[in-house]
């Protein structure tokens, strides 16, 4: 690019030279002519016939363009030649004598030429100079030009080479560590040394690095937490299904596959967060977004606990009516799922889950509310905000079941979709309640009354 410009401002320097130089050309042989004219006498009837000076030693060639400059100078009415210079030809540099400038050949080379008269037309002088002579002049000159700019790129070249690698040291020296790194080592790189600016750059990556490695002891946490949770169940299903080989009698059988049954529900449980986990952190949900009634996902979602609420005595109860939001329909899903699992499995037999789907404001500032809330033995106040936490489990009850991942789920989906999230008392004051606040998509109110 630099090259490019450097190109192009010296091309445009060309050409206005090269107008210049004719533009000078042209001044300078007006000039010639008008000063010869003004020195030559009145008196020229002997002029051309007296003997000529000649130089005391060799004479030797001029230089420059100047140095092939002719002139000539001619009796009008008899045609003779009066003076002329050596450069200048034998014949006229213009045979039809007219005043003014021209471009005419000579010996095959191209010549400009003015020509002037005096106010009675007794001479004419004519002063000319081969083009040949001016171009080589201008190849002179671009060629002394070329080679100086050349010069001064190669030094400016060089001085910035080596100012850049004087000050790029410091960041060399932190490649050549990082090279010399063991695949998962985070540590923080020196900051101290670098140029300013390149300061920031180090620390916003020192800073990625850390939450690199908060989320690499997440997941070495995770699994370590995941791993423990399937061994678990995984050795319980064995022993359940052995004595279940072995029972002596039909109650013995039967106590032996409730529990193999809730080892099963359990571990299939855990594999359906480890998989909502890895649907969610693993991000495209904007690519798959569409128009989503919250409302909808709830009944559906409802209708897959309720033989699991049946079976413990519990009751899931639907209310509210439509909560459009624009998202993805499966992340949805494992929302309402999770919460709503989290209330059944947590809230003890008997207990009550309401699901309160609604539309809130009005405008650009209208919201989708889910609201799922249970009457069950709750959780500590200074609890509730930390189990949307990823691994927390709360201490009470029966809420110290599963790894903590449910409720983590829930709050990287709200987040995904723009939305809030706000957890407090469930009904009647008792019992843990979620309220959601998501985006409402503009204008769908009046089309989804119209479906109902």
């Amino acid at each position: 690019m630099l090259l490019a410009a450097w190109g192009g401002w010296f091309l445009m320097q060309f050409l206005e030279m090269t107008s210049r130089q004719d533009g000078e050309v042209d001044g300078m042989l007006r000039n010639v002519a008008e000063q010869i004219l003004y020195s030559l006498p009145t008196d020229i009837a002997t002029a051309g016939q007296q003997r000529q000076f000649v130089l005391g030693g060799e004479a030797r060639q001029g230089s420059g363009k100047f140095a092939a400059l002719g002139f000539q100078v001619w009796e009008r009415g008899t045609g003779r030649r009066l003076m002329s210079s050596r450069p200048a030809p034998a014949h006229a540099m213009r045979p039809d004598f007219a005043d003014g400038f021209a471009e005419v050949n000579i010996a095959g080379a191209p010549w400009r030429v003015f020509s002037l008269s005096d106010a009675g037309a007794r001479v004419q002088v004519q002063v000319g100079l081969p083009r040949a002579a001016l171009r080589a002049e201008l190849r002179r000159w671009f060629g002394v030009s070329l080679g100086t700019a050349l010069l001064l790129l190669l030094f400016i070249a060089i001085a910035v080479w080596l100012v850049i690698r004087w000050s790029l040291r410091p960041v060399v020296r932190v490649s050549e560590s990082l090279a010399r790194r063991a695949p998962l080592d985070l540590a923080p790189l020196p900051e101290r040394g670098l140029p300013d600016e390149f300061t920031p750059l180090v620390r916003s990556f020192n800073q990625l690095m850390a939450r690199l490695a908060q989320a690499l002891r997440h997941e070495r946490q995770f699994l370590d937490e995941a791993a423990h949770e399937l061994r678990t169940p995984l050795a319980a299903l064995l022993a359940q299904a052995q004595v279940l080989q072995h029972a002596g009698d039909r109650e013995e059988a039967r106590e032996a596959l409730d529990h193999l049954v809730a080892g099963i529900e359990r571990t299939s449980r855990l594999a359906q967060q480890l998989l909502d986990a890895a649907r969610v952190e693993g991000g495209g949900g904007a690519s798959r977004a569409t128009d989503v009634d919250l409302a909808l996902v709830v009944g559906m979602v409802a209708d897959e606990f309720e033989l699991f609420a049946l079976r413990t005595g519990q009751s899931i109860e639907i209310e509210g009516g439509h909560a459009p939001v624009h998202g993805d329909i499966d992340d949805l899903g494992i929302l309402v799922r999770n919460l709503l699992d989290n209330a059944l499995r947590h809230g003890g037999p008997g207990t009550r889950v309401r699901l309160h789907t609604g539309v809130d404001g009005e405008g650009p500032a209208r919201t989708a509310v889910l609201r799922v809330a249970d009457d069950g033995p709750g959780i500590a106040e200074g609890e509730r905000e930390r189990v949307f936490e990823r691994f927390y489990r709360a201490g009470t009850g029966h809420r110290a079941q599963g790894i903590g991942m449910g409720l983590s789920l829930v709050e990287r989906v709200v987040a995904s979709h723009g939305g809030r999230l706000h957890c407090g008392v469930g009904l009647d004051g008792r019992g843990f309640g979620v309220e959601i606040r998501i985006p409402a998509v503009p204008g769908a109110d009046s089309r989804a009354g119209q479906g109902r």
